[in-house]
């Protein structure tokens, strides 16, 4: 009888610390450990889907200089997404994205790491008509470039959002469904585009609510 007992509470310890307790929402449910970590924003909040932040890159950039991911027409039906940075008295934020799940599962609106993910503008701030594609973004070209114009099916719409410190958990950077880092490429006339580069551009993700906060300082640009 002891022995049985005994194997029982075995197997029960066994089976709890093989999850953890997730009671971030309401009541209490057992999440799989397996499972990859959620993507926080700049506050700690978990990223959900249908929800929409800002990019915002992390740079090394003189005082009163902010940054951010803009869409910027090269010629109809190519429009390349362009690092501005210019000099102001007030944070710039560029244009809200959402991030949707390759594989969406309706039990679970966190966007995790690791994870095959379409991303794109705010169809509410950006106008068909004008930019003349869609707003998910996509690879596209030899070099690569990020661009607009992106389809769901397609996995060069495809990318994943990756842990980019081991000091702060809220400090991320983006790869291309082939695992090649987004960052920067230096063109013409000071020209900065996103493209897949050995160096990824580092971001944090600040809700659409919330006003983002100076422009970090963490390395040389």
């Amino acid at each position: 009888m002891e022995a049985t007992t005994l194997f029982t509470l075995s197997f029960l310890f066994l089976s709890f610390t093989a999850n953890r307790v997730d009671a971030s929402h309401h009541g209490i449910s057992i999440v799989d450990d397996h499972q990859p970590l959620e993507v926080l924003d700049s506050s700690g909040n978990k990223l959900q889907k249908g929800e929409y932040y800002y990019i915002q890159p992390l740079l090394a950039l003189p005082f009163l200089y902010s940054a951010a991911i803009v869409p910027v027409i090269y010629r109809p039906g190519t429009t390349w997404l362009q690092l501005e940075i210019e000099k102001f008295f007030f944070e710039i934020t560029g244009l809200p994205v959402a991030f949707t799940p390759v594989a969406s599962d309706s039990e679970d609106d966190s966007i995790r790491v690791s994870t095959d993910l379409h991303i794109q503008f705010s169809e509410d701030e950006m106008s068909s008509s004008v930019f003349g594609e869609t707003p998910v973004w996509k690879v596209d070209g030899i070099e690569p470039f990020v661009t607009l114009g992106g389809a769901y099916e397609d996995k060069s719409s495809w990318f994943k959002i990756e842990n980019a410190s081991e000091v702060d958990d809220r400090t991320y950077k983006l790869v291309s469904s082939l695992g090649r880092n987004v960052g920067i490429t230096n063109r013409a006339f000071g020209t900065k585009r996103l493209a897949l580069v050995h160096k990824p551009l580092l971001f944090v993700f600040f809700h659409v609510k919330e006003a983002p906060a100076p422009t970090a300082s963490i390395g040389n640009f």
